[in-house]
């Protein structure tokens, strides 16, 4: 399939080469030749970056160079050559291109990463070096660097497989020009290629408000793994980024490989041997840093490991890998610059001199002691944030602020037993919201025992000690019975605990309490006002529950008006649920005409954002509803994507929604030929291996 949303299925080097300057990166993304295990020397990647740009009426970028310098370093440590140019003009990425030509023909990995401005021209993307200048389209074919003639040239060079991402079109530096199209065309990709893209062709992808853009932050986590195959790596980002910008960004790759493209980080078994005493086990401030960096190809993770930690046992093994980098230095890129503030000598104690690093990468959604804006979890580039936090908790050693943010980072990297020790520490230091990281290591049995009353303990804990979310979850815990006697009546408490702090997770629990009629028989007028106060502070599940009561007239006086507003509203705040619902108003003329086709784009919507049950209903409509051409192949496969993703989620729901998409198939199959049936069966199959079933692991029921 071309694309991951078609018709009818929704879809889902040691050595750093070339200038040095100091340049914005371009989202156009990352064009990488990848395939096997092959060696260092086999491997390469171009990297740009450009945020810049001579023209002032080309807007900056703050982000993108941040990006290149965070992708720079991690490709670096995947054994990559890299040749990396920042802010460069059109003359420098040329000559560098040359250069590429003539030193790495016949490689068995190629890889391009531009982060930046990104246009389209008839078809044709183009990265803005930052000499150009605006102009018209012909000026614009001249001045910037066509993707589709890099990708190939490098194919002609004899690179075996190239990998193409392109994290661009941020937005357009060329207002009011309606040649020059809104973010990136969608191109196929040669034989032995893949191409990604940060958003969907067309579509504008979004800088981000922390030190990277949500793709890259994603990507650099992502790949920071074990071994795995590029494509894996991409449908993680893919999920990560629609579920953390509430489906406003969908990565994209097309895959024209038929190979697999295993990347992985290099081993170090120098350095890893070099402690053979020291296990995971030990967890102590010296042994997470070295484990962190104990396989980088970086020596400037080693000097700063023995500028933080010189009298360590572990310091002696980091000169000793110093001395084993030889004389290289350090590669060619810089580090990531937060361009935090100088403190203000003036305010000592003011703010400027408290936040850190640590913060501005780290901190998380729900942290009570944030001092800045949060992070979604999805978002966090794990290998930057890891390193910063480690630096400032040796800084300050009894900041409960700091250490709650190490572990919560040291928890995304699945580090549990460090994440749990430091978590201990935080809550010791004071961190309520540090309590919420023990319970579910507990909960869930990450690296330690299932212990439900140990989950339970912890939280307790954390909601006396003031956490407004951790109250919320003791509510979840007694409404469920985790650790704890199951009691709705004393989860109602901890609700209207919280809810007097205004938290609208609290208010939107109470309401489904009273609607299910937990609390007593069920009460939706009560259940309604929970979620209209809900709904006002923003929680987009409460605007889906209001909008539902009052097309059902469910605690409220009907109005299909009012409850259509609240359902939009939701949905175009990227709730899942309010669109499937729109769809089956329009579906059956549920207060609004009639109008399968409506309904049908809505239910599309909803199953992009990874809400299941929208899969079982286009195929519904595909198998033979007024108004709609049946396709009974595409129906067949969005009942198989469906019931297999209802088996892979594997909940009480989302088994019985399977079911429920079982018998639909069944009911559908008399009806088709032997070639239909086979046509869907493929249809399905390429989609589930194209974009996965991750996401809907990512989406509470």
């Amino acid at each position: 399939m071309s694309s991951a949303t078609p018709p009818t299925t929704p879809r889902r080097p040691r050595r750093m080469a070339g200038p040095v300057r100091r340049l914005p990166a371009l989202c156009l993304g990352i064009w990488a030749a990848l395939a096997g295990a092959g060696l260092a020397d086999e491997r390469w990647a171009l990297v740009l970056g450009v945020s810049r740009y001579d023209d002032p009426a080309i807007p900056h970028l703050p982000n993108t160079v941040n990006d290149a310098r965070t992708m720079a370093g991690a490709l670096n440590q995947m054994g990559f050559e890299v040749y990396y140019l920042e802010n460069p003009d059109l003359a420098e990425i040329e000559a560098t291109r040359r250069r590429i030509a003539a030193e790495q023909r016949d490689s068995e990995l190629g890889l391009f990463y531009f982060a930046g401005h990104g246009v389209q021209l008839g078809g044709v993307n183009y990265a803005l070096p930052s000499n150009l200048r605006t102009g018209d389209a012909a000026h614009l074919a001249r001045s910037a660097v066509s993707v589709n003639a890099l990708i190939g040239e490098m194919r002609g060079m004899g690179t075996e497989t190239l990998v193409v991402i392109l994290d661009s079109c941020r937005n357009s530096p060329f207002p009011g020009q309606a040649a020059i199209g809104t973010g990136l065309a969608l191109v196929d990709a040669p034989d032995n290629t893949i191409i990604a893209y940060s958003t969907a062709p067309g579509e504008i992808a979004l800088d981000g408000s922390g030190a990277n853009s949500p793709y890259t932050a994603a990507l650099a986590s992502a790949l920071d793994g074990p071994e795995q195959d590029i494509r894996d790596v991409l449908r993680l980002v893919r999920a990560q980024v629609r579920l953390a910008t509430g489906g406003n960004q969908t990565p994209w790759f097309i895959d024209n490989s038929a190979r697999p493209i295993m990347i992985q980080p290099r081993r170090s078994a120098g350095a890893a041997a070099a402690l053979p005493g020291l296990g995971h086990g030990q967890v102590s401030l010296a042994a997470t840093a070295w484990w962190t960096i104990v396989n980088s190809a970086d020596p400037r993770d080693f000097e700063t490991f023995i500028d933080l930690f010189p009298e360590t046992e572990q310091a002696s093994a980091a000169r000793r890998q110093l001395e084993d980098f030889g004389a290289g230095g350090a590669p060619g890129f810089p580090l990531m610059d937060l361009g935090l503030p100088e403190a203000n000598p003036e305010v000592p104690g003011g703010l400027r001199s408290i936040i850190t690093e640590c913060d501005v990468l780290a901190t998380g959604v729900e942290g009570g002691l944030s001092l800045v804006e949060p992070v979604p979890h999805d978002l966090v580039n794990t290998r930057a944030a890891l390193r910063a936090c480690i630096g400032a908790v040796r800084n300050d050693p009894e900041n409960p602020r700091l250490l709650g943010l190490l572990a919560r980072v040291l928890f995304l990297e699945h580090r549990f037993p460090e994440a749990l020790h430091f978590s201990h520490e935080a809550a010791r230091r004071g961190s309520a919201a540090a309590y919420g990281g023990i319970a579910e290591i507990h909960r869930l049995g990450l690296d330690v025992p299932v212990d439900l009353k140990a989950a339970a303990d912890a939280v307790r804990l954390g909601a006396l000690a003031g956490s407004e979310q951790m109250r919320v979850t003791m509510g979840i815990y007694y409404r469920e019975g985790w650790g704890v006697p199951q009691s709705h009546t004393e989860a109602r408490r901890w609700f209207e605990l919280a809810e007097m702090s205004d938290n609208a997770s609290a208010m939107s629990a109470l309401g489904d309490m009273y609607r299910r009629g937990q609390l007593g028989p069920a009460n939706p007028a009560r259940a309604v006002d929970y979620y209209l106060k809900a709904a006002t502070l923003g929680h987009t599940d409460a605007m889906s529950a209001v909008g539902l009561a009052y097309m059902k007239a469910d605690g409220v006086e009907r109005d299909l008006e009012r409850g259509l507003t609240w359902l939009s509203h939701a949905s175009e705040q990227g709730n899942p649920y309010a669109a499937f619902h729109l769809g089956r108003a329009f579906l059956t003329g549920w207060g609004v005409d009639r109008n399968p086709a409506q309904a049908l784009a809505y239910f599309r919507l909803s199953a992009q954002r990874s809400f299941l049950q929208a899969y079982t209903y286009i195929g519904d409509i595909l198998a033979g509803v007024e108004g709609i051409a049946p396709d009974l192949p595409e129906a067949l496969a969005n009942y198989i994507i469906a019931r297999d993703a209802g088996l892979l989620k594997d909940t009480a729901k989302s088994r019985e929604e399977a079911a429920d998409a079982q018998s639909r198939m069944d009911a559908l199959l008399p009806r088709m030929t032997a070639e239909q049936r086979a046509e869907g069966e493929r249809i399905a199959a390429d989609w589930i291996a194209e974009f996965g079933l991750l996401d809907f692991n990512l989406v509470h029921e």
